[in-house]
């Protein structure tokens, strides 16, 4: 099978997950490459469909671990959880979930983009200075990053660092990929740039115009639990609508409470 990216075959047996992709790899390419050559092209495109589903899973599923391990809960039956914000900052919207925070025992990851962190320096020092960890997510939104080359996705995330140690004058150890998905090239592309991949043990699905903050609540609440890394939205990713889980904070925050759960930063949550 080779060296199938700096070293990634190691990592890629930890999970069953990256054992099937493996399998997938092996039996699947070499019967794509034997219809290949027994001039069967229809056989030999029905395979390499088959091992690329199998691929895809991978990358849009990151609690899979397909590719290598990826952090998406913190320790259960404790009281500590993490609710994590991507796709800011914003001027408006960022500020308005650090002003529900604020008046509360509650802290929150946020998940930055670089390009944005540049236009908006001032709100990655309010971050900061409200006792919040700073992450990043890419330099730019980019959709298709899980398709790009390690040291593309290397140099993505060291620009969205240096935007932030240049705001706050802290250096982020966090990184969640756009969209969450995470291939081969994305995990040794986070390996050469020294983060760690953090996903999601749940999700808000509130980065969708559509979203109402009921169904935010909602979603949320059905299996919050100690340990849960909670992905939400302080912004969109083109800053053209307000994300329903702006509004739902407060009843989110609310539903902490409740339940005798405290949201920490994802450094207090890992221990780290």
């Amino acid at each position: 099978m080779g060296d199938l990216v700096g070293g990634a075959p190691r990592a890629l047996v930890r999970s069953p997950a990256g054992l099937a992709f493996v399998a997938s790899t092996v039996g699947l390419g070499g019967l794509a490459v034997r219809a290949a050559l027994q001039a069967e092209p229809a056989l030999a495109a029905l395979y390499a469909l088959g091992w690329g589903a199998v691929a895809v899973t991978g990358v849009c599923v990151p609690r899979l671990e397909m590719f290598d391990r990826i952090v998406c809960r913190g320790p259960a039956g404790g009281p500590r959880v993490a609710l994590t914000f991507d796709d800011g900052p914003h001027p408006v919207t960022t500020r308005r979930v650090l002003e529900a925070l604020a008046a509360t025992r509650h802290r929150a990851t946020f998940f930055v983009l670089g390009e944005k962190a540049r236009r908006h320096p001032d709100v990655i020092r309010e971050i900061h200075a409200g006792g919040h960890t700073l992450g990043v997510h890419g330099d730019v939104h980019d959709r298709l990053h899980s398709f790009r080359m390690p040291w593309s996705v290397r140099d993505q995330i060291a620009q969205a660092r240096d935007a932030v140690e240049a705001a706050a004058g802290v250096r982020p150890r966090f990184f969640r990929p756009p969209l969450g998905h995470t291939s081969l090239t994305t995990v040794r592309g986070a390996r050469l740039a020294g983060v760690t991949l953090i996903g999601w043990s749940m999700r808000g699905y509130d980065g969708i115009r559509v979203r109402t903050p009921g169904a935010v609540v909602r979603r949320i609440g059905r299996t919050l639990a100690g340990g849960a890394i909670v992905m939400l939205h302080d912004a969109a990713e083109h800053d053209d609508f307000e994300p329903a889980s702006v509004p739902a904070l407060p009843r989110l925050i609310a539903l902490l409470d409740e339940r005798g759960l405290t949201s920490v930063g994802l450094d207090a949550l890992l221990g780290s």
